[in-house]
């Protein structure tokens, strides 16, 4: 009896020690999901660009155009456009403009137009929109990957936009952009824009263009450079700015739909 005794101690003592030297297994909460409706497709031009989960970890975006000076925060995408004879801002609820005897009728339509052209690839991961991989395309003499994006009705102002995203097949970096514009008679529209994106370039692991060049096109043919955008003092912080910057001033008034 003693024996049994002894032996069954034993095992308690020594199973009670592996017990206790076992690892605790702790939920992993630092692995990084993609948000669901995001395929492989788009992930991999994410990637291109340093990452939608760097991209989403930034707090603030500002940049001028000529003497355009616009900051973003890109959290709930409140925005202000500073410029020498007016300001534009975007409260997350109205969008404003200052001082209230200027002419605001295009404000609504251009306070965040240039934003989303120059955050290109990063805002079509935003929820609602819908990703279509198509065939590939020769673009001015090299094949392109293509995919197209399209938005559930109510998001945003113009929902019935389609974008095309033509990504170099090599290094899946995004080159060009067509679009549809589609803000004022609110149809689906196959009339497509066409922009190249050039001179990339790293700001806090992101890589953003720094000029947008756009060409004619029609009939799926490209023609000469019509236009050229230059961002300049490119500024991308994981720091939040002061968010009374986008509040409507007293010398404002609230821009029409």
């Amino acid at each position: 009896m003693k024996n049994h005794i002894y032996v069954l101690l034993l095992f308690l003592i020594f199973g009670c020690a592996t017990k206790k030297e076992k690892p605790i297994q702790e939920p992993n909460n630092l692995n990084y999901k993609a948000p669901a409706h995001h395929i492989e497709a788009l992930t991999k031009v994410f990637d291109a660009h340093g990452g939608y989960e760097n991209w989403r970890k930034m707090e603030t975006l500002s940049y001028n155009k000529g003497e355009e000076r616009t900051i973003t925060n890109l959290q709930n995408r409140k925005i202000r456009l500073e410029s020498p004879n007016q300001i534009i801002g975007f409260d997350g609820e109205n969008v404003w403009v200052s001082p209230d005897s200027v002419d605001a009728s295009q404000a609504r339509f251009y306070h965040n137009l240039y934003f989303y052209f120059f955050a290109m690839p990063f805002v079509v991961g935003d929820p609602g929109a819908f990703y279509q991989v198509l065939d590939s395309k020769e673009i001015n003499g090299k094949m392109y990957e293509g995919l197209k994006v399209s938005y559930n009705d109510g998001v945003g102002d113009s929902p019935e936009d389609n974008y095309i995203i033509w990504s170099d097949p090599e290094t899946n970096q995004m080159e060009w952009l067509m679009y549809t514009v589609t803000y004022r008679s609110k149809e689906t529209s196959e009339d497509y824009r066409l922009i190249r994106y050039a001179d990339w370039k790293g700001f806090n692991g992101v890589v953003l263009p720094q000029s947008l060049q756009w060409f004619h096109f029609s009939n799926d043919s490209i023609g000469n450079l019509r236009s050229e955008v230059i961002f300049e003092n490119i500024e991308l912080s994981d720091t939040a700015t002061d968010s009374s910057i986008f509040e409507m001033p007293e010398n404002a008034k609230v821009a029409s739909r």
